[in-house]
């Protein structure tokens, strides 16, 4: 048990090990062709004695092998590649960033109830980011990766097209809705999101619609889904997304909500609602709690479906 126990305590080396081998383009280098400590340490201007511990590191963490001093990428480290078609390497960075930092913080938030990256940052989350464009985009391309892989079996799970058209409201870079275009080639989709987001889309099969979802959301589509959007944010701020939602939808639109429900997973989210309080002043809701929240909207409840081991898919109808 304490040798449990003490793992745990430096846990932490391990993913920061990785964090920085993401950081510096390590896993990047080391594809293109930088076999050697001596080649990387040279290209990366990196102290070869803290680049060989490192390695080593990397190496007892199965993401690479070093065999007669070449180093070769395991498939672990092959996923923490730029271009790689299932890349985690702009997740594997962004948990050791400014949130390693809020969660450092801990205590201030056990005993304010309040954000600890505002007090630390003196900003909320989404406008820190917003006035940093490669911090945004890095966020978004990591939450990018976790929607890529959440949702790749979405369609399986749920028959989108009973619908003439989606909306996705805050679609980030299109994970979600590219995968319901993709599957459903005769429904009309769309994206919403903020126009700092929408400039860092690339490629889409989808069309675009720029705005903010606490002002104003368009009446293009039948139907909205919003994945992890409501989470973060408190029950105020959210009856405003909401409401806006039920503005934008007809009589009898449907409204779809993809979010951990704790009393549907078996440890109840509880380090992720941490995660919430800590970053955004929400947490992880209850089914019966997100109940309440639409009704108070005047949203009806339908049904909710499991769609991974953490996420539900949430279904309500505009009365």
């Amino acid at each position: 048990m304490k040798q449990n126990l003490k793992k745990t305590f430096t846990s932490y080396w391990k993913y920061l090990a990785l964090q920085t081998a993401c950081k510096k383009d390590i896993f990047d280098l080391i594809l293109s062709g930088k076999k050697t400590i001596n080649e990387l340490a040279k290209f990366g201007n990196f102290n070869k004695t803290v680049l060989s511990d490192l390695m080593s590191a990397l190496e007892q963490a199965e993401t690479l092998q070093i065999i007669e001093n070449k180093i070769f990428l395991t498939e672990k480290g092959e996923v923490l590649t730029e271009n790689n078609p299932n890349s985690l390497k702009y997740a594997c960075i962004h948990w050791g960033e400014e949130t390693m930092t809020a969660w450092q913080n801990l205590d201030y938030t056990l005993i304010t109830g309040k954000q600890a990256f505002n007090h630390i940052y003196k900003k909320t989350f989404f406008d820190y980011l917003a006035e940093d464009k490669s911090k945004l985009e890095n966020y978004h391309k990591a939450m990018n990766e976790y929607a890529r892989d959440d949702y790749e079996n979405i369609c399986e799970k749920y028959d989108f097209s009973i619908h003439e058209s989606i909306m996705d409201i805050g679609g980030s870079l299109g994970a979600l809705i590219n995968v319901i275009s993709k599957n459903n080639p005769n429904l009309k989709c769309y994206l919403f999101d903020l126009p700092e987001v929408i400039e860092l889309i690339k490629k889409h099969n989808y069309k675009i619609i720029k705005g903010n979802f606490f002002e104003n959301i368009p009446k293009v589509s039948e139907t909205l889904i919003m994945s992890r959007i409501i989470h973060d944010w408190n029950d105020k701020k959210a009856i405003i997304i909401l409401q806006n939602a039920y503005k934008s939808l007809p009589k009898n639109g449907t409204l779809y909500l993809i979010e951990n429900l704790t009393d549907k997973i078996e440890n109840k989210a509880a380090l992720l609602s941490l995660n919430m309080h800590l970053i955004t002043e929400s947490y992880e809701r209850t089914l019966s709690e997100y109940k309440i929240l639409l009704e108070k909207a005047n949203f009806k409840f339908v049904e909710y479906k499991k769609i991974n081991e953490l996420q539900h898919l949430i279904i309500f109808i505009k009365l």
